[in-house]
């Protein structure tokens, strides 16, 4: 097979931003969505044609999709959440009187978030924000140096977001940054930030995912991002927690401040927020917030360190009946650290991947008890236009987290998956 074959697999449509309707009772004493699910609880994935309808939040549309989320369980409707950034309108509909709406809209305006947040004690990056353009390029090289970050002023997550490429002329960054907006299906007429490369390069990079109950922080899980700088603009193809880097752990002491400033700055009283921090000169500066959990597996790692399923606590704000702080603390951890990666067949191993070899997989991953969770996606071919190929993501937890970052290698690696 050639270096020129297409890869099989894509996003299947109905798995983009999913919203989950939430069905019958949910148990005040749970804290993981196993435990809910065995007292009462039902979870339905809302149809993609559903969602669209909520959310042009058209009363005759919305009456047609609310009767269809009722067909899709014999027990009452009490509400719904979603995992990402997303579909707002939908859980205004569905949550009316949500605690979180004002929250979610102000981490989905960077414009306002990262002044807000400097207001209440946090360090937020420098940014202008303007009409995507040459002007805008040249005032955010002027201001913050060679490699300023683009990202939409508006939405949440790492959708959009540039790293400029000082390589490339000012021209030439433009023209590929409308096209990766395009390809992202954002419109390139919406505002765009020019803000501060926080750390440059090399910087240390975190997230924090942090459970909150009566306005303070329960708990707050740091995984230490180890490949985030290494792939362009950002991948973070392999985290750990709790972090082992020694300026890290040097700065930790901040971070409780950080994280009580984040919470006022949001007015948030009970949930769960996905926080991305960068360190600067001994500072930890907030690149984005999400109120939701981390994706992926991160819940499952964070749900390992505490006991508790911050997509569980996510939905029980979602739905105004939070968990209390007393349940939330009296969780019992299953591992004291834990470690994240997204594996890919190594070249030249690609084009050699059978099905049958990652039925082998699963069945180690399946008995494993050090694994936390794992998704893997993989297709064989016999088509020369097509490229077999595999993915795996897979957590696992253990004593440290340079134990269980070999366990996890020692599991993936002869089955020629590679971390870096």
């Amino acid at each position: 097979m050639t270096g020129t074959a297409l890869d099989m697999t894509s996003t299947r449509q109905q798995a983009v931003g999913p919203v989950y309707a939430a069905y019958g009772t949910l148990d005040p004493g749970a804290v993981t969505l196993a435990e809910a699910f065995t007292t009462g609880l039902t979870l339905a994935q809302v149809p993609l044609q559903v969602l669209v309808a909520l959310e042009t939040g058209s009363p005759a549309l919305v009456k047609e999709a609310t009767a269809a989320l009722d067909g899709l369980c014999d027990r009452p409707l009490i509400g719904a959440f979603c995992l990402n950034d997303y579909w707002n309108t939908t859980l205004r509909i569905l949550n009316p009187g949500s605690v979180l709406d004002s929250a979610r809209d102000l981490v989905a305006d960077k414009a306002a978030l990262y002044p807000a947040l400097t207001r209440h004690g946090a360090a937020a990056p420098g940014f202008i924000v303007g009409t995507l353009g040459e002007n805008l390029l040249e005032d955010a090289l002027d201001r913050f140096g060679p490699c300023p970050i683009l990202k939409p002023a508006r939405g949440a997550g790492s959708r959009g977001v540039y790293r400029y490429r000082s390589y490339l002329s000012i021209a030439d960054n433009l023209a590929l940054y409308r096209e990766l907006l395009s390809v992202g299906n954002i419109d390139s007429s919406t505002p765009i930030l020019g803000a501060a490369y926080v750390g440059g390069e090399h910087a240390l990079e975190i997230s924090v995912d942090v459970i909150a109950a009566d306005g303070q922080a329960v708990h707050a899980i740091v995984h230490e991002k180890l490949t985030a700088t290494q792939r362009h603009p950002f991948v973070d193809r392999v985290m750990a927690s709790p972090p082992e880097h020694p300026a890290i752990i040097d700065a930790l002491p901040q971070l409780p401040a950080t994280i009580a400033a984040i919470i006022t700055t949001l007015a948030l009283a009970d949930g769960a927020l996905h926080v991305e921090l960068r360190l600067e000169s001994g500072l930890w500066h907030v690149l984005d917030v999400g109120v939701r959990p981390g994706a992926g597996l991160i819940p499952h790692s964070v749900q390992a360190l505490t006991g508790v399923d911050p997509r569980l606590v996510h939905l029980a704000a979602s739905l105004a009946r939070p968990l209390t702080k007393d349940v939330l603390a009296a969780a019992v951890p299953s591992h004291s650290a834990a470690a994240l990666a997204c594996c890919y067949i190594a070249e030249p191993e690609r084009d050699a991947v059978t099905l049958a070899r990652q039925a082998d997989l699963t069945v180690l991953l399946r008995e494993a008890p050090d694994v936390l969770g794992w998704h893997l996606n993989a297709c064989e071919s016999v088509e020369q236009i097509y490229r077999p190929d595999a993915g795996l993501s897979v957590g696992l937890g253990a004593a440290t987290p340079s134990r269980a970052l070999q366990r996890l290698r020692s599991i993936v690696e002869p089955f020629t998956y590679s971390t870096t």
